[in-house]
């Protein structure tokens, strides 16, 4: 068996996953957010983005569920290495899936700040939130832990810094579980859990780079995701201050 068949390569194309988002519908699932109260006899998932790489992914992502009558929540990072949410650009795109009709919530990475108590996790999940909410005025609602750790993972409150947490024991015990962590489905195929009669309530997470246009290995996936972003500020950074006059020309330049 080839990698491509083992860890379902073809899986993870942005034509397959609108064939998923369908699917869902199709087998009686409501797409519900992570603040909608658990209702056991109702069929739902709950759909969620950790904002990781490149949002410029996400907000196809976003068009897709859009366009399938599908709602989702976008968890946005404050302190990516990859982009920076603050950068017009991609602040455009954070209001772009907001206006979609999609929640946006917190990304939180612990290791950032340091912290190894709830009573930090409390002060740091407040102070990341109100700066996004005063600079984005989009409300907080939710957050997710970014490269969860044991501490991380013992952090099982509803709610810390006064957002719900969607790692806490109350998802846990109401939720099936179902993610794309490494480029791949880390314990079941979406699509087997989707079609599992006995599947009732489901969280399902995505992330942004390990999905695109054509059938590619997690690596090159991830790789095309960093040399687009790459391709996009060469092109308006570099080619437009040279088009202004503002960069010296090459040496076969006139």
């Amino acid at each position: 068996m080839t990698n491509r068949e083992k860890y379902h390569f073809d899986d993870f194309t942005l034509e397959n996953y609108r064939r998923l988002i369908r699917l869902a519908k199709e087998k009686g699932f409501q797409f519900i957010l992570n603040k909608d109260e658990f209702v056991p006899e109702r069929k739902d998932i709950i759909w969620r983005h950790d904002v990781e790489f490149e949002p410029d992914i996400a907000l196809k992502m976003a068009q897709i569920e859009h366009d399938e009558g599908a709602v989702a929540t976008y968890f946005f990072q404050l302190h990516s290495p990859y982009y920076n949410l603050f950068d017009q650009h991609y602040s455009n795109v954070f209001h772009q899936i907001h206006d979609l009709g999609h929640h946006c919530g917190l990304h939180f990475d612990c290791r950032y700040w340091g912290i190894n108590d709830e009573a930090q996790l409390d002060k740091f999940i407040t102070l990341d939130c109100n700066y996004l909410e005063a600079n984005l005025g989009v409300k907080m609602e939710t957050f997710s832990f970014h490269n969860t750790t044991p501490f991380t993972q013992s952090c099982l409150e509803y709610t810390y810094g006064g957002l719900i947490n969607v790692y806490s024991s109350y998802f846990k015990k109401h939720y099936n579980y179902c993610g794309d962590s490494l480029g791949y489905w880390r314990f079941d195929r979406l699509e087997d859990v989707l079609k599992d009669g006995r599947v009732q309530h489901l969280q399902a997470l995505t992330h942004d780079a390990n999905w695109a246009d054509e059938v590619l290995s997690p690596r090159k996936r991830f790789a095309k995701a960093m040399h687009d972003h790459a391709e996009r500020l060469i092109e308006g950074q570099v080619n437009g201050l040279h088009k202004k006059g503002m960069l010296c020309p090459d040496d076969n330049e006139d």
